[in-house]
């Protein structure tokens, strides 16, 4: 591994001093001048050209989120080595995060301004949507039946485990929350009524944001990027992060007109995410893993990622109050006046 290392460095012209493991992937490199971040990437050929893309448009659109690579002495992007591709960057520390009001309102100005610099702009059948999500509908009803055979199955035990009474615990929210997705694709299939496309935009996305991925300004690794709905890099950055214990997680939403501000969104874009943030099928499949196979993992495995789920699903319905007050609301008294 370590000859591979040098001579990878050696396509860049970097003597290193020093090469320090952080992950099995990630490398801390020091030489004389400065400190690089080497990735053993997880690119293929399907993948590599759309990585190499965001850098042209990054360049092109001066994009400050996304954090430069070096260029070997061929003037390359990475360099392949074994089937393997490799490739160099600036050393970035991590700061302290999350729970601090500033770096929220910075992620958000970054991730706008990125969103809104590579905005493009097409229609879409509302036919093909709206089938896609009358059978998501459908699933979270029969969610919804499920869950309660469920409560009545654990509630007929003297003796209740841990987690069966956390499921009677947080039946009434996540059951609301149910109600709430149902309600909320009702209002995004009944948009511009009469209409035959939706208008729908889609930005260059991180596509894998957490918070090991963002270094201050700047959004490293890549390789995931693809062009989609900015709501994208949103829905995972929570989907990840929200679930941890973190009692800031309203400061998202206080902020998020920090967001919008930058990168204005549709009232449609605003129902599907949050559609996504009150998803149950990770919180179904959780029980029904419990309930219908051989349990190999711990009681403390099954309440952790229970729990882990019911906060990003209270987190959900905290954002669709926030959008219907903010949003809707507004929508409606336009429509009176």
């Amino acid at each position: 591994m370590q000859d591979d290392l040098y001579k990878v460095l050696s396509a860049y012209g970097i003597r290193p001093l020093k090469i320090q493991e952080v992950t099995p992937r990630l490398f801390e490199v020091k030489d004389n001048y400065q400190n690089y971040a080497l990735k053993i990437s997880s690119l293929t050929e399907g993948t590599l050209k759309k990585w190499e893309n965001v850098y042209r448009v990054a360049n092109a659109q001066n994009l400050q989120a996304v954090l430069p690579v070096y260029l070997t002495k061929q003037g390359n992007l990475f360099y392949p080595l074994n089937e393997t591709v490799y490739y160099l960057s600036p050393w970035v520390e991590e700061r302290e995060q999350l729970s601090n009001e500033t770096w929220i309102q910075e992620f958000y100005e970054t991730l706008a301004t990125m969103h809104v610099k590579t905005r493009r702009t097409q229609k879409l059948s509302k036919d093909k949507i709206s089938k896609r999500f009358i059978t998501y509908q459908s699933f979270c009803n029969d969610a919804r039946r499920h869950l309660l055979t469920f409560v009545q199955q654990f509630e007929k035990h003297r003796y209740m485990s841990p987690f069966e009474l956390l499921v009677c615990t947080q039946f009434r929210d996540i059951d609301f929350a149910l109600v709430e997705v149902d309600k909320r694709i009702h209002r995004l299939l009944n948009e511009e009524k009469g209409e035959e496309q939706l208008t729908w935009n889609y930005s260059l996305c991180h596509s894998n944001l957490n918070a090991s991925h963002i270094r201050g300004p700047y959004f490293i690794n890549w390789e995931n990027a693809r062009y989609e709905s900015p709501i994208m890099d949103l829905v995972r950055f929570f989907s990840q992060e929200i679930g941890k214990y973190d009692p800031t997680t309203n400061s998202y939403i206080d902020l998020f007109p920090t967001y919008t501000k930058i990168n204005q969104l549709q009232l449609p874009e605003l129902q599907l995410f949050s559609i996504y943030l009150l998803s149950p099928g990770k919180y179904v499949q959780t029980i029904y893993e419990y309930v219908n196979t051989m349990r190999t993992e711990s009681m403390i495995h099954f309440v952790q990622t229970l729990q882990h789920e019911y906060r990003k699903i209270l987190f959900g319905l905290k954002w669709s109050e926030y959008i219907e007050k903010e949003y809707e609301t507004i929508k409606f008294d336009d429509l009176e006046t």
